[in-house]
């Protein structure tokens, strides 16, 4: 009986093993930003507005942090290696709670200034954004129309760009 239960043991942790790391994986998600300590991955500054920080994260479970939406959307179309990421995520602007990017709704408007000046902010759903849109006006976006918008008004434009001429960003595993 003992010998039966030991090459069960045996033939079965393979199997448990593999079904731990796999589900590791999955569970790969944001972590707690420490505002006014932690940098932004992108532009260097300090991390200070719950927001507006945002985070990316690598298959691999390393986390590259973020000090606005902005700053993440240029950094990932930067970035040559998309298919090392796991996930991106922004802050829902009423709660703070972090949202995959690719399913938050965003607000482009110009009396709501995010912390690098291009003016998104995130919301988990259409109905938050419309609550702060009466009050701050704007655009409603998705995720595609942002990486648009900083491509064209930030990466483009290197001109008004004060800072990243040219970098390249492919993260390091």
């Amino acid at each position: 009986m003992i010998k039966v239960l030991r090459t069960l043991l045996l033939l079965m942790a393979p199997a448990v093993l593999l079904l731990a790391s796999v589900s590791c994986e999955k569970t790969a998600g944001p972590v707690p930003i420490n505002y006014g300590q932690d940098e932004c991955e992108y532009c260097r500054m300090k991390i200070t507005d719950p927001r507006y920080g945002s985070e990316l994260v690598l298959k691999t479970g390393k986390v590259y942090k973020f000090d606005s939406i902005e700053c993440l959307a240029a950094y990932y179309i930067e970035n040559k290696d998309k298919e090392k990421i796991h996930s991106l995520w922004v802050p829902d602007f009423l709660t703070k709670e972090f949202i995959p990017a690719r399913s938050a709704v965003y607000l482009h408007s110009p009396d709501l200034p995010s912390p690098m000046g291009l003016n998104l902010t995130a919301f988990k759903n259409q109905q938050e954004l419309e609550k702060v849109k009466e009050k701050y006006g704007g655009e409603v976006m998705n995720w595609e129309q942002v990486l648009q918008l900083v491509k064209k008004q930030w990466l483009e434009n290197k001109n008004k760009m004060h800072h990243h001429h040219g970098h390249n960003h492919n993260m390091n595993m």
